[in-house]
């Protein structure tokens, strides 16, 4: 069934996750010393160089670079034989565990070596493998539904998951019961805020200076963040932030946003009515009702239908859920619950749904099949698509701006020899001139000889005052200035649509020129320069070389390169 040990080229495979898939498992460089102690690789000469290694999540097919490269190499018969420390390395996905015993029915994989056996092209080893695999894949998904589980049970508590907020810290005490707490060093500064700003006196410029010279407020030193003063986008947050108010938005099972009410235990900073009030001040809706200021709509006007190509317009819809018969209906223009009549203003904590749709206005087409789509989802879209074609890290910004400060700094030596250059030839041209003004004089041409010449110099001299007035323009200047702007945003752009609210989108949106189409209820997106550049660039250069990113590179240092070596991916793109 396979060929002699002795004819077998081994690679080896070790990988680990940053998700919590991989807590309990071995890092990388454990993995790669225990596979080299396996006794049955004892009399083969099998290196640390013989592996490949990567940090991947294997739940998805097709989403590991290194993993693929490996599989490449058994296709085109480069190797033979794979190491690794325990099935679940190379798979924790059905597709992936299939294609390798398919390399194994094609005789392409000899045999897979793992701590617990050796799996070769046999009908009971193949079986044993996939099921491992198939394992793997069966404690992921319990986890998940584990981890939603205790999510949702933490929700009904009244409590939000992870850092605290500004003005409450957190309680490390026996696990499974920490709580939030007052922060006794930021919690009245933090009301302060909120004060301030319903006293109707401070703008939100005006209260960050406030928060910053007056009260100084800092968020919590941890050990990789804080420490810092607010920025405007965080003091944003803090004031449009139900958890002040004493409640919360969380998606359920379903994915809808569900109203959580806080925990009787943590105090409030401000009532739910200072709170809708303070975002009727900040020009969002002002209660749980619908709003007609079409300013609230981040992606109104940059959305086309693709079915029709007419616009797509955006609408609010409000919905409750009654808490005596769980009906949900449309309550904005009524006082009653359709279904068992108890008054609204009389219910205890109803839930308040609130969702915005966008759709094509059908005014180009009456009879147009598009269907709508959730703001959320088109927040998902944009940071997905950023997150994988456009984000880049700050080594690699710092890296191309400094890149493109020694192209401008060449562009401007040029620009000087050519200017220098120009301004010698229209001397040349004036000499000759005067020259030919001479020869008039004397009678050595005649009449209509020199206004043909006269004529002809005259021309040559105003196209190189063109030149010279081009070469003078400060276009190239601001171009090479945005380019710096665009690499500057492509650090943090994605977590916009996550995490921020209508002033930060419609800047990023702005700044991106982008353009959306809705087909399908899918999105496409498209941008200018020199955004389009760069994500075609990031595109082009994690396909020729996947670690080029600096981070990847500083775990390879040593190996395959040195930090910020970024020259075999994409000089190409950027002297563009």
């Amino acid at each position: 069934m396979y060929q002699e040990e002795q004819t077998i080229v081994y690679k080896g495979y070790a990988r680990k996750s940053s998700e919590a898939e991989d807590k309990q498992v071995l890092s990388i460089e454990s993995q790669v010393a225990d596979s080299l102690k396996f006794p049955y690789l004892s009399d083969k000469k099998i290196t640390s160089e013989n592996f490949f290694t990567e940090e991947k999540s294997a739940k998805t097919p097709h989403g590991r670079p290194v993993f693929e490269e490996l599989i490449k190499e058994i296709e085109n018969g480069k190797v033979r034989g794979v190491i690794a420390w325990h099935p679940n390395r190379l798979s924790r996905n059905p597709i992936d565990a299939a294609r390798l015993v398919d390399l194994m029915d094609r005789e392409k994989l000899v045999e897979i070596v793992t701590q617990q056996q050796v799996f070769r092209n046999t009908p009971n080893d193949k079986f044993i493998f996939a099921l491992m695999c198939l394992q793997a894949k069966m404690e992921n998904d319990n986890k998940s539904i584990d981890v939603k589980r205790g999510l949702r049970n933490k929700y009904e508590k009244g409590y939000l998951p992870g850092v605290a907020k500004v003005g409450y810290k957190n309680d490390y005490g026996i696990k499974g019961e920490r709580k939030i707490m007052e922060d006794p060093e930021r919690f009245k500064l933090t009301k302060q805020l909120f004060n301030k700003f319903l006293s109707g006196n401070y703008s939100v410029r005006k209260l960050l200076k406030y928060s910053d010279e007056v009260l100084g407020l800092k968020s919590i030193q941890r050990k990789k963040e804080g420490g810092k003063r607010l920025k405007l986008s965080q003091l944003y947050r803090l004031l449009t932030d139900p958890f002040y108010a004493g409640f919360f938005y969380a998606k359920d099972e379903s994915g809808r946003k569900t109203k959580y009410e806080v925990n009787k235990s943590i105090s409030r900073m401000i009532t739910e009515e200072q709170y809708w009030r303070i975002q009727t001040m900040l020009g969002r809706k002002g209660g749980p009702r619908p709003s007609k200021n079409k300013n609230t709509f981040p992606y109104g006007g940059r959305i086309k239908c693709g079915g029709c190509g007419g616009a797509v317009t955006a609408e609010h819809k409000h919905q409750l859920i009654c808490p005596e018969c769980k009906l949900k209906f449309w309550y904005p223009n009524k006082t009653h619950c359709p279904r068992c009549g108890i008054e609204i203003e009389k219910m205890e904590n109803p839930k308040y749904l609130h969702y915005i749709y966008y759709h094509c206005n059908k005014r180009r087409d009456p009879n147009c099949l598009e269907k709508c789509i959730e703001e959320n989802e088109i927040d998902d879209f944009m940071s997905g698509y950023l997150k994988e074609n456009f984000k880049i890290s700050s080594d690699l910004k710092d890296w191309s701006i400094n890149h493109l400060d020694e192209l401008e700094k060449s562009d401007k030596e040029n620009e000087f020899e050519r200017q220098l250059s120009w301004e010698k030839e229209r001397d040349k041209k004036k000499k000759e001139c005067n020259e030919l003004i001479m020869m008039k004089a004397r009678k050595e041409i005649t009449e209509e000889e020199f206004a043909e010449l006269k004529t002809a110099l005259k021309n040559d001299i105003e196209q190189i005052e063109k030149n010279l007035t081009g070469n003078k323009d400060s276009s190239s200047h601001e171009r090479v200035e945005r380019v710096r702007r665009a690499f500057d945003m492509a650090v943090g752009l994605a977590e916009v649509f996550e995490n921020s609210e209508y002033e930060e989108k419609i800047e990023a949106l702005g700044e991106l020129g982008s353009n959306l189409a809705l087909k399908g209820k899918k999105l496409t997106f498209s941008t200018e320069k020199p955004y389009s550049m760069i994500i075609r660039g990031v595109i082009e250069a994690k396909r020729e070389n996947p670690l080029f990113e600096p981070e990847k590179w500083k775990k390879m240092n040593g190996k395959k390169g040195k930090t910020g070596d970024f020259a075999p991916a994409c000089p190409a793109w950027l002297r563009e």
